[in-house]
């Protein structure tokens, strides 16, 4: 197999430690995923599934194994999930973990035209990893009695998990058929052992507008929701509501402007505070964001124990005076500005990411990487511009913290093409302030690369093998340990 130049210049400079897990192609079953599951936002450990066998009755036999940060094996066992006909196939959603317990989530489709048709009985089932043995399993929506094709026009309600750590696990229901608006969205958080601890519908009068509400944030004290009202193809009532983790009662309220169209590009909560923002445009009719011309960048933030607001902050692109950029966020031969990550530094400064792109006849390409750096009232203070390849999608995949909490590594890996692949590592270090970017290309004719978070001052690389039945392996998953300099 011929080596990647990533993974050569990684073992060069990681003082040859490297730890790896290989998903051969020989073991039994067939591999179904790989992911990552995280404590709170630390890595806890990785977890593999494999579907082993179907019996007469479609019941489908998965294999779990649990592996913590080291790849070192937790815990193994078997789930059973079963099928409504032999045609059809079962396919993990998601996989959530919260203080010991792991929260498994499947549905079954059908395939037409090579693509996953509408998913049906979507099912959850929790391990305790410390027992190893399954406390609860079942189908989400109360009215399927059974996994049956009968159930089929019934199935029709949507339900996503979320980890509260120590708090359990939080459901969202969906239900857009529901006679009444405030029942289109609801949510209950359930303990272990899958209890109900509380349930939450909201009690505003809504006349004729639908519910929308995505959860934007989270943790075991918070449930942080960004709403909004819809009637027909108008947004009105944009706002944020936020839940206690343990009781389900709404603490905290606020609608956001009503001047401009935002979008929100991010969302935290750090010491008992959200911080929320992105791009602002000019107000539409229908309240939704329909063009790329955006006016600047804002940010919100707001204090939960209080119930105030910290700031409430407009950012126009003429403020960034070392920057070539009109009143729209258009760079000239580079296009317009989308900005990918905020972060809050030690010292109360922020760290804002973006990339520019342009878009032509439904093709879009991204040129060039941005970074400034914001004062602690989140004004402009230094923008530095980064020559990157362009490539048909945006290149930022994730950050995480350098050990020792010296800095971040932000990652942008080019994921839209085979040949030529770059990763870029861009090193941000607290102390100095200072911006060091690696540039990696990575050439690999016998599989393909991806990348993603591991644990503190280490970068995750899986490696999908092209020809599994020539080099026996399916995957191989490494840890390779981080350049950066020590302050």
């Amino acid at each position: 197999m011929k080596k990647t130049y990533l993974l050569f210049f990684l073992l060069l400079t990681s003082f040859c430690f490297s730890q790896s897990y290989t998903v051969l192609n020989a073991t039994a079953g067939e591999f179904m995923a790989f992911r990552p599951i995280y404590e709170d936002t630390d890595l806890f450990g990785y977890v593999e599934l494999r579907k082993m066998n179907i019996d007469e009755n479609n019941n489908n036999t998965i294999k779990y194994i649990v592996l913590d940060k080291n790849f070192n094996t937790v815990c193994s066992g078997n789930l059973t999930e079963k099928t409504s006909n032999s045609k059809r196939l079962k396919k993990l959603v998601d996989i959530q973990y919260a203080e010991g317990f792991i929260y498994f989530e499947f549905y079954e489709y059908s395939q037409a035209f090579g693509q996953d048709a509408f998913p049906y009985f979507k099912t959850y089932q929790i391990v305790d990893l410390k027992k190893n043995s399954i406390v609860n399993k079942g189908i989400y929506n109360p009215d399927v009695k059974d996994i049956d094709k009968q159930y089929d026009k019934i199935d029709t309600k949507g339900y996503f998990c979320y980890s509260l750590d120590k708090s359990g696990f939080l459901i969202q229901r969906t239900d857009y058929k529901a006679k009444i608006a405030n029942e289109h969205n609801s949510f209950y958080a359930v303990n272990f052992k899958n209890e109900k601890i509380w349930e939450y519908k909201s009690t505003r009068e809504l006349k004729k507008y639908d519910t929308h509400f995505t959860v934007v944030n989270y943790n075991e004290k918070y449930i942080v929701l960004k709403g909004f009202y819809k009637k027909g193809n108008k947004v009105e009532n944009v706002h944020f509501l936020v839940l206690d983790s343990k009781t389900g009662k709404e603490i905290f309220y606020k609608e956001v402007s009503k001047e401009y169209t935002q979008t929100t590009d991010y969302t935290y909560l750090i010491e008992d505070k959200i911080y929320t923002g992105g791009r602002y445009f000019e107000k539409n009719k229908e309240g939704l964001y329909v063009s790329d011309k955006s006016f600047g960048i804002y940010q919100y933030v707001y204090d939960l124990k209080t119930s105030g607001t910290v700031r409430e902050k407009y950012v126009n692109y003429e403020s960034f005076t070392d920057l070539d950029v009109n009143k729209y966020g258009k760079i000239h031969g580079e296009g317009h500005l989308t900005f990918q990550k905020c972060n809050l530094n030690p010292d109360g400064t922020f760290f804002v990411l973006a990339e520019a792109y342009w878009e032509k006849q439904n093709y879009r390409a991204y040129t060039q990487l941005y970074t400034f750096k914001m004062d602690k009232d989140f004004n402009p203070v230094k923008t530095v511009k980064y020559e990157v390849k362009r490539t048909r999608g945006y290149k930022y995949d994730f950050a995480q913290r350098l050990a020792n909490n010296s800095g971040r590594a932000y990652f942008f890996f080019d994921k839209n093409d085979d040949k030529d692949l770059e990763l870029n590592i861009l090193n941000y270090y607290f102390k100095s302030q200072k911006q060091v970017i690696q540039k990696m290309p990575i050439t690999n004719d016998d599989s393909v690369i991806n990348v993603f978070p591991a644990k503190s001052g280490y970068v995750g690389i899986a490696e999908y093998f092209k020809k599994p039945e020539k080099t026996g392996k399916f995957m191989e998953v490494r840890l390779e340990k981080l350049n950066y300099e020590r302050e």
